[in-house]
């Protein structure tokens, strides 16, 4: 089960891809696998508006637990669902890496937003 502060890191992610504040996103994961423009791409290229999740969407974070981690630190695979203005819950994922670096403390790396099982950002 992902801790409360990594459940924060998701809402932070999700929050800014909503804004559509992708420099800033990559700024947060340190330009590791998703560029700004990887992520425009991804959203802006689907012609999708993004919308803020309903809050209980938060509480069954989708999240695998990762063997062997820097340090020995947890680390998640998750997987997140996007609501849209048109759809709903889309059926895009926002698959994201997260490692608890320091107590409390999460460094994020966005590996893709895509359908479940496409590998296509």
């Amino acid at each position: 089960m992902l801790p409360r502060e990594g459940v924060n890191a998701v809402r932070v992610v999700v929050s800014l891809l909503v804004a559509g504040d992708y420099a800033e996103l990559e700024t947060l994961a340190e330009g590791r696998r998703l560029s700004a423009a990887d992520l425009a791409g991804a959203i802006e290229g689907r012609g999708l508006d993004l919308i803020s999740p309903p809050e209980d969407a938060f509480d069954a974070v989708g999240a695998t637990g990762v063997e062997g981690a820097p340090g020995g630190r947890p680390r998640f695979r998750v997987a997140f669902p996007l609501w849209t203005a048109q759809e709903g819950r889309s059926a895009l994922n926002l698959y994201l890496t997260l490692t608890e670096v320091m107590d409390g403390v999460w460094t994020v790396e966005l590996d893709r937003i895509g359908a479940p099982g496409s590998g296509a950002p």
